[in-house]
């Protein structure tokens, strides 16, 4: 990620949706001249410590920005997806098979209790 990339990107995508340069301006709240600088490159978008920061961290400028690394779209197809997180899906659908099963016995447990206390309080009242 370099201010030249991201120069190319602003306008291009600019350029692409026919919005002005003044427009993009107001959109931003700047100065038209703040956005000429930005969109020639005179101006850094990316500060170097940025890519310094993430260097000295160990991960991608994408990552430290984002918070997130963005999958790449053309590198991975949902076939590869599935296979990544097919086994991880399968477990999980286990463990709701059987936390359901685990709360349908909670919920008979309960029902039984419910009717020995009211058995007990109809003996009580009997009692009485």
């Amino acid at each position: 990620m370099d201010n030249t990339s991201i120069k190319n990107n602003i306008y291009n995508i600019r350029r692409s949706r026919k919005m002005t340069q003044e427009e993009v301006a107001n959109l931003l709240d700047i100065s038209v001249t703040a956005y000429r600088e930005l969109e020639r490159g005179g101006t850094s978008i990316v500060n170097p410590n940025v890519v310094k920061l993430a260097d000295a961290m160990d991960i991608s400028t994408e990552e430290l920005v984002l918070g997130y690394y963005p999958v790449q779209a053309q590198d991975i197809s949902i076939e590869d997806i599935r296979e990544e997180y097919g086994s991880r899906v399968n477990m999980l659908e286990q463990r709701v098979a059987q936390l359901e099963k685990l709360v349908d016995s909670l919920e008979e447990t309960i029902a039984s209790k419910n009717e020995i206390i009211a058995m007990l309080k109809k003996m009580l009242a009997e009692q009485k």
